[in-house]
Order: C-alpha cells, then structure tokens, then sequence
C-alpha cells in the first residue's frame, strides 16, 4: 500500500531526523545544529535505503513481510479492532509509521559512534601548534603533532561500517538544478588540515568579568596536576591555562567501572565533586555508596575544585552540589548533542545544596548556570559544569540511565561515604618528551 504519495509524504518525516529530538537538546545545551556534517551523508544513505521499501509494489510488500532481524524492528500489526482505522488514513499514515521507527533506531546506530572533533578539540588543537612552535619546532612539525595528538577516537567495526557507506543515489523524487561550474586548477598538496576554530568558545556562556577575576590566583589542585617527572606544554583556553601531555590532560582517571548487580533495581547515581567519584545511592545497604566510576567536573583551576568562585564560574566551573533529574520522558533521557558532537544525559539541577558556604551573589550565579550534562570525556578535553566519564564508564552509565536505572543525580561537595570510598585512580605516567621531539 505503499506509493509516491506516501513516499513523498514521508521525506519531510525523515529529513527531519537530522536529530529527532534536536529542540530538546538545544533548550539545555544552547547549541545550533550543524547545517552538515558527516554523519548526514550517512543518514542520507539510510533515508533512500527506507524510501525505496516505500515505492515497492502493494503486492510484492505483502507477499514478503520484513522479518525481525534484530537491527530493524518491524511495525507492530494492527488489531482487528484499528485496522480499518488504519487502512482509512492511508500510504501516509503507513509511512508515518515506519518514520517513527526509523527515527528510534537511527539513535541505537548511531549512539556510540564520533566522527569528529568537539570545538573544544578543535581548540586545543590549534593551541597545541602554538604551543609546540613556541618549544622550538617547526609550522609543520607542530601542525603534523596536534592532528596526530587530537583526533577523533577509534571507531568500532560497526561504526566503521556506518562510515564506509557509499553516498547514497539521488532520491527519485529529487530535483535538482545543474549550474555549469568553471573548471579548477589543479591543487598543490598542502600540510594536514585543521578544522577551522570556532568563533566563539564551546563552553558555556563564559561568566562576568568580575567572576574570572575572582580566579585569577586559583591554582589547579595539586592531586590533578602534572607529576614532577612529565613533560607537558601549557596551552591557553578561554583565559586558563591548561597542561598538555602528548595532547592529553595531566592525571585524567582510568577508564575503571563497578557494574551494579542486577538484584540493586533502580537508584540514584551520586557523585563527589571534591574526588571525583561516581557511585550507587540506594536504600539497599548491600550496594548503597558502592563506586561505579570516576568522572571529571570542572575545567582547569576549576577541575574537581570545591571553591565557591569556581561554582559560581559559568564555562569553567564543576557542576553545583545538590539534587538533579534526568529528562522526564525516558527514551530522551540520552540524546545527540550537535555541539558536543556525541550522545549526552542533559540533568537539571531542582535543589541547590549548601547554600549556607556561598554569598548571595554567589548562589545567583550558580542558578544561572545551564548546560549540565554527562557525557563521554574525549582527548584533550575537559568538562564544563557536566560529568565527564572515560569511554567504557560513558557506555555503562548511559546503558543505565537509558533502562531507567539510574533515576536521578545527587552530587556532593564531600566525600558523604569516606569508610568505602577508594582513592581516586589517576594516570600519573605520559610517554611524551619534549626533548626527544624538539632536539
């Protein structure tokens, strides 16, 4: 029953899902969708693969129904009672329907896939080339370095897959005008590229001018900074300065989870700003404070940074101490975040702790602050009032929150289960030397 009608129908439907759940995510994280990426192409692949099901014959689609492979669930049948209903609406309201199901699975292929750098990559690539020149190397030696250093993570062999797509032929229904282009001249190899910085910073909206000043004479706690015996480059963000390790931060966590038995039900996630520490609360004594895995908060001076001005420091700042939820409709609760460039769980901060340990002007701009996430915490980056885990604690964690287990976030200045709770796990190596590289 499908036709041109319904396939025409549908092509608003699907190009729509660019992201499917884009005004969410740009309400709380204030970002613009890209006009294109990479990941349209592939999206594009997959659109005309759908649409193409939609212009078989009425009889050839009845005569060999999809199966339930597991990749592609299959519209669920209509009771005897609704398919009259049904067959009244048409090819659109078919189309409609296999829509809706595209748009819930596109975000299962898609989920652990990143294709590109996040601008805050894009940053730290550009100053690590400052960085490196001003140590004595050379524009191309530098430029070589940063790409090398900076790059998206390993792909899996199923995003792998996603990425070889062919482009897909155009839709039958396109038109398009072809405008006689002049030819070009032929281009000289160039030096690798970088992605252009972007205008403006991909942190939050950066804090009053008298809040920055108020950190002008923070230093980066001792426990997250680089071990006497690492060779670094200081690098410069937003006004901060930042220690680079062969292009990664100095003590980042190891990538260390604690699955929660299954037996534990639904909990709240809490997690310590001062350590770092990400762990079960729950009513159930057995594995109520139980580690689950360790996040970073906080950018710079202000990672993992419990000082008043470092809370009340937009961009910059660890995420506020006190109560959070996740977003109210459970499917939506881990979404595509077109600045991030990767999958979030926005929070919202509902209650305000210790309240008592800021001044008025202070819990302002606490409340002020927006764009609290959990995410996956790449290369070279570190986290903006969000929580950001290693790759296998991101995977985990947003495994739990999209089954609902995770209910809901509680996070704590102070370490509230100091008997059971571990030291933070830290890598204190780098293999990097300036001197090898820079002779």
């Amino acid at each position: 029953m499908a036709s041109l009608g319904g396939a025409a129908f549908l092509l608003p439907r699907l190009s729509a899902y660019q992201y499917p759940h884009a005004g969410v995510v740009n309400h709380w994280l204030g970002h613009r969708v890209p006009e294109r990426t990479p990941r349209d192409c592939i999206r594009r692949t997959l659109l005309a693969s759908v649409a193409s099901l939609l212009l078989l014959p009425a009889h050839h689609a009845l005569a060999e129904p999809p199966q339930d492979t597991g990749a592609l669930p299959p519209p669920p049948m209509p009771s005897a009672a609704t398919r009259p209903a049904a067959t009244a609406k048409g090819p659109s309201a078919a189309a409609s329907q296999i829509a809706d199901i595209f748009s819930k699975v596109g975000d299962q292929i898609y989920e652990d896939c990143i294709f590109e750098l996040s601008e805050e990559q894009v940053e730290v690539q550009h100053a690590l080339i400052e960085a490196y020149i001003a140590q004595g190397a050379d524009s191309a030696l530098a430029r070589q370095l940063a790409v090398k250093q900076i790059s998206p993570p390993k792909l899996s062999a199923e995003c792998e897959e996603v990425r070889r797509q062919p482009p897909a032929a155009p839709s039958p229904w396109e038109t398009t005008l072809q405008v006689e282009k002049k030819p070009q001249k032929p281009k000289v190899a160039a030096a690798p590229k970088l992605a252009p910085v972007p205008k403006e910073s991909a942190a939050e909206t950066p804090a009053p001018a008298a809040l920055l000043a108020a950190l002008k004479d923070t230093h980066v706690l001792p426990q997250w900074d680089c071990a006497p015996n690492v060779d670094f480059v200081t690098i410069s963000l937003n006004g901060f300065k930042r220690k680079l390790t062969g292009g990664e931060i100095c003590n980042p966590y190891q990538d260390v989870v604690h699955q929660v038995p299954a037996s534990a039900g639904s909990f709240r996630l809490g997690y310590t700003i001062r350590s770092g520490r990400l762990f079960v609360v729950s009513e159930d004594a057995q594995v109520n404070g139980k580690t689950i895995a360790w996040a970073i908060s906080g950018r710079d001076v202000c990672r993992n940074n419990p000082d008043p001005d470092c809370f009340a420091a937009r961009a910059i700042g660890p995420l506020p101490p006190g109560e959070y939820s996740f977003a109210a409709e459970q499917d939506r609760r881990v979404s595509w975040g077109p600045k991030t460039k990767r999958n979030v769980a926005g929070i919202w901060l509902r209650k305000l702790w210790n309240k008592e340990r800021f001044s008025k002007p202070q819990v302002k701009a606490i409340l002020a602050r927006g764009n609290i996430a959990i995410h996956v915490r790449l290369k070279g980056e570190m986290s903006e009032a969000c929580l950001g885990l290693e790759p296998k604690g991101w995977a985990y964690v947003a495994g739990l929150i999209k089954d609902g287990r995770a209910t809901g976030v509680n996070v704590y200045i102070d370490e509230p289960h100091p008997q059971i709770a571990e030291a933070p796990p830290v890598v204190e190596g780098s293999s990097f030397s300036l001197t090898s590289l820079f002779k």
